[in-house]
């Protein structure tokens, strides 16, 4: 696994641990993870001011470099103290069934 997959996998887990779901994302990091990943950071931002800052992917699709060059690891960190709880619960329930497919490559 390269350092940009583990990137993306520290970010998913981040943002469980941020929402108090006890889980692990275990699964291969591909770029469709990416994309529904950046669906859920996007999601996320319009709800919670923790990741509200998060530019917007160039061609509106989210990749692995584009998550590894723009989540910095203090911001993963910082999840915790300012995400709402509520908020990213919602948003990981609606799309982890969608992340785990695309991490089977379906």
């Amino acid at each position: 696994m390269s350092l940009e997959q583990q990137k993306v996998k520290d970010v998913i887990n981040a943002m469980y641990k941020s929402a108090g779901i006890q889980k692990r994302f275990t699964g291969d990091v591909n770029e469709r993870v990416a994309e529904v990943l950046g669906k859920m950071i996007a999601e996320t931002g319009r709800c919670s001011d923790a990741l509200a800052w998060v530019p917007r992917p160039p061609g509106g699709k989210a990749s692995i470099s584009w998550i590894a060059r723009n989540i910095a690891r203090s911001i993963i960190d910082s999840l915790k103290d300012r995400q709402s709880l509520t908020c990213a619960r919602v948003v990981i329930y609606k799309w982890d069934r969608e992340l785990q497919m695309a991490a089977r490559g379906l």
